[in-house]
């Protein structure tokens, strides 16, 4: 690639894996029989979205800074999928240089 990432690769894919988990885990489990107290719930979906979103962002910045062939889908895909997709495209991401 022609441009570094804004932040480091590793950071990133945790944030991506942390958004991914904890926005699916927040929506299918139910923390509160588990004993944890109601508001958790809560906090672990805004945790789980808010680490989605600045993954997202930082990688629909990467997909304009280098200039990859169909961008619009990827920030698209990036903003409706968030931490799921990032993962896919950070493992793949020198594939997708344009031509």
């Amino acid at each position: 690639m022609k441009h570094p990432l804004l932040i480091a690769e590793k950071l990133l894919y945790f944030l991506a894996v942390f958004g991914a988990l904890f926005t699916v885990f927040s929506v299918t489990v139910d923390f509160s029989s588990l004993g944890f107290p109601r508001s958790s719930d809560k906090i672990i979906i805004y945790v789980g979205l808010l680490c989605s979103f600045v993954t997202a962002l930082i990688l629909i910045a990467d997909v304009f800074k280098n200039n990859i062939d169909s961008k619009y889908k990827w920030t698209l895909g990036f903003l409706v999928f968030g931490g799921i997709l990032g993962l896919f495209y950070l493992r793949f991401r020198d594939q997708y240089k344009s031509k």
